[in-house]
């Protein structure tokens, strides 16, 4: 809906201006499915506004949104496109694109339409529920080379259930969120085909603290493989707290904007 916040939508030119991205929520509202939604900042902010959209079908319903919102990207892939460069947005912040709810059927047919009208925009699928991937989206074996999907990895168990079927998609940049890290994660079985791992600590109220020592060795492991990595935060009462150094520095790599080298799996 608006210029985001979080930084791994943002990219850095060479002399060093970023380039800021956006959030775009085709909806808002999910249900809880796994340990790393536990203290889920979208819920706060949806209950912060009245929105009562959380928990399960039938339960809960979801939020829709009118005409001028899906306007939006339409927008800034006409700005993109003049400046020559690419934006990411990340979609959804207050949702679960993948979800699967009677309400948002036509919403996410939409959502794909919009994708194919705005090849200017790289955008970020970000799920959950990697099992649904291939069955609800519109392309088949042939990925549009501005859509990135990921899914979150807070555990090793996780990892182990997530990741296999993340590599299943043929998109150009397959992404991980290890954010909330809740406990040492290993990629070696799957470092190699990923494109890019984000890595971070909780925020909210009642936060659950982040052992550096995890975030390193998934950083180690990232530059072993020539992945790109990018530390977001250490985590705390706000997105902001702890800051972004890691070993006193910021690990903010990213895929470039428009990659060229389609990943190697099980599909090619």
């Amino acid at each position: 809906m608006k210029k985001t916040t979080i930084q791994w939508c943002w990219r850095q030119l060479p002399d060093g201006t970023w380039i800021i991205g956006y959030t775009f929520n085709p909806w808002w509202g999910c249900n809880k499915v796994s340990e790393e939604c536990f203290r889920c900042y979208a819920q706060d902010i949806a209950h912060h506004y009245g929105h009562d959209v959380w928990g399960p079908e039938r339960k809960t319903s979801r939020r829709l949104f009118p005409e001028a919102h899906w306007a939006e990207p339409l927008l800034w892939n006409r700005q993109a496109e003049k400046e020559g460069r690419r934006r990411n947005v990340f979609c959804a912040s207050m949702a679960d694109v993948f979800e699967l709810h009677a309400d948002v059927v036509e919403a996410r047919a939409r959502l794909w339409t919009l994708i194919g009208a705005t090849p200017w925009l790289n955008w970020l699928l970000l799920t959950k529920r990697p099992e649904n991937i291939m069955t609800l989206a519109p392309w088949g074996v042939s990925w549009p080379d501005n859509v990135w999907v990921g899914t979150s990895v807070g555990l090793q168990k996780r990892a182990q259930e997530r990741i296999p079927l993340l590599l299943e998609v043929p998109a150009v940049v397959r992404f991980l969120s290890c954010e909330p890290l809740l406990g040492p994660v290993d990629l070696s079985p799957w470092i190699n085909q990923l494109q890019w791992v984000i890595c971070g600590g909780e925020s909210g109220t009642g936060f659950r603290p982040l052992n550096l020592d995890w975030a390193r060795t998934l950083r180690d492991q990232c530059q072993a493989a020539s992945v790109p990595h990018f530390f977001k935060q250490h985590g705390g009462r706000y997105h902001s707290s702890g800051g972004s150094l890691l070993d006193g520095r910021e690990w903010r790599n990213m895929p470039p904007e428009v990659p060229v080298e389609r990943a190697v799996s099980a599909w090619s």
